[in-house]
């Protein structure tokens, strides 16, 4: 049976190992070693995953089969771009899933959670940002009727990228 809820300072070790193993796998064809491990440095370390859930803007989501983490989302709310912040806006910040479990459904139960959480704490508005070329995920994204509105750059070490911003008005 498969199963997402709220993480907990708990999850901390295995989410920082889920975040490592997806966003490497992910980004490994189209990064340089050096450029990835120096994000996962920073960005997945287990002292970084605990801040973070500990903090009560941000809420990682996570997605387990048979008390193995096999997807997680990481949300963060009030933080904005663009022409957002006049509205309560609601940042779907990470989606990863494990390979073998990808297409399942469970990115799309990951995206509803996260829908069903931004509209029961009154949000207005949630966004994103999408890797330019990541066509699969933008076509995912606008089936959930996300649409395009700014764009910004991605930084990982020495590659610098372009995410196009998508937004969905609740």
């Amino acid at each position: 049976m498969i199963t997402i809820r709220i993480a907990s300072v708990t999850d901390a070790d295995a989410l920082c190992n889920l975040s490592r193993e997806t966003f490497y796998k992910k980004w490994l064809s189209t990064n340089t070693e050096q450029d990835l491990q120096s994000y996962m440095n920073e960005f997945f370390s287990k002292e970084r995953i605990q801040e973070e859930l500990g903090d009560d803007e941000v809420i990682y989501l996570v997605c387990e089969k048979e008390n193995k983490l096999i997807a997680y989302s990481k949300l963060n709310r009030y933080k904005s771009e663009g022409d957002l912040h006049s509205l309560r806006p609601f940042e779907i910040q990470r989606m990863y899933v494990l390979e073998e479990f990808i297409g399942i459904g469970i990115g799309k139960s990951l995206m509803k959670k996260a829908l069903e959480i931004a509209k029961a704490e009154n949000f207005e508005v949630v966004w994103l940002g999408v890797w330019e070329n990541n066509i699969p995920a933008i076509n995912f994204y606008k089936s959930f009727g996300f649409e395009f509105y700014s764009s910004h750059k991605f930084v990982l070490g020495e590659d610098i990228t372009t995410d196009l911003l998508m937004k969905k008005v609740l």
